[in-house]
């Protein structure tokens, strides 16, 4: 092989190599995204949430909607502008993943290095100017007072201390063979008003049976909407659960709504006295 000939071969594959290694995708960075923190402000009620999901943006681009704590590829380096969307997991069921629209957004910035992981505490809190029509805590006493069930033995009670989910009391229910059903409504009437964004109705509950929870409509001449239609499964651990009744306040368009709970006693469990906990209901809307 003559030198020009060898010179030409090893320039072809250098040029082959460098090239081929330009082509190559750069390693990306990683982001972690751990639990929200939840700020309050006075009046807003209980601090504790169940931020479950994220929907994350990076430098204006959607990478996708995820459960806490995730771990993810982010494609590009340096000074990047983070944005995270809050949600929640709507009317108690899993599979109904939802952004949190009342909520504010986590917006930062932060400096992605290849290979290595950014870790992210995103922070969130209630956006201004919301209204929280109705924020029963059982502190001391409460306004679920009015028995609609016919039984003034079955009422809405408070617990001891040891019971309460935090502060010093929860509300709590006991149903027996002998006091079977519970319809327990808020003292005062509040109004709600149609709206195009999210009317959420927030809660902790513990739960030896089902029970639902929403509102009875005032319509005046027209009557009573019973709209008490969101149901919760029992669960023996404390346990937030959010509802959207937007679309059910909407269609009532009532004049006013009060809160409401429901419950009957099971015959099919050997449970002698069911029991359901409360606190923390709030309804929140614009």
């Amino acid at each position: 092989m003559t030198l020009s000939l060898y010179r030409i071969l090893c320039i072809s594959s250098l040029w082959i190599w460098t090239s081929c290694d330009a082509d190559q995708e750069p390693p990306p960075a990683y982001i972690q995204v751990n639990p929200f923190e939840f700020e309050i402000k006075p009046g807003e009620g209980t601090a504790r949430q169940q931020i479950s999901d994220a929907w994350i943006y990076i430098d204006n681009q959607y990478i996708g909607a995820y459960q806490l704590p995730a771990t993810l590829p982010v494609i590009g380096n340096g000074l990047l502008e983070i944005l995270i969307q809050p949600g929640y997991r709507e009317n108690g069921q899993i599979t109904h993943p939802a952004r949190y629209d009342l909520l504010e957004p986590y917006v930062s910035s932060a400096l992605f290095d290849p290979l290595e992981t950014t870790h992210i505490v995103p922070k969130t809190a209630y956006q201004s100017g919301l209204k929280f029509t109705f924020l029963e805590e059982f502190e001391g006493i409460h306004f679920l007072n009015i028995d609609r069930d016919g039984n003034s033995e079955t009422k809405i009670l408070l617990s001891t201390v040891e019971e309460a989910f935090e502060g010093l009391r929860s509300g709590v229910i006991e149903l027996t063979n002998e006091r079977k059903s519970l319809l327990a409504v808020y003292d005062i009437e509040k109004q709600i008003p149609q709206s195009p964004d999210a009317i959420i109705l927030e809660l902790h509950f513990k739960s030896d049976i089902p029970f639902s929870i929403g509102f009875i409509g005032n319509k005046g001449a027209l009557g009573e909407d019973y709209l008490i239609n969101a149901t919760l499964l029992p669960k023996k651990n404390w346990t937030k659960a959010y509802f959207n009744f937007r679309d059910i306040i909407n269609d009532s368009n009532a004049n006013s709504y009060r809160l409401a709970i429901s419950a009957n006693y099971r015959s099919d469990t050997a449970i002698a006295v069911q029991r359901i906990l409360l606190d923390n209901i709030k309804v929140i809307h614009r």
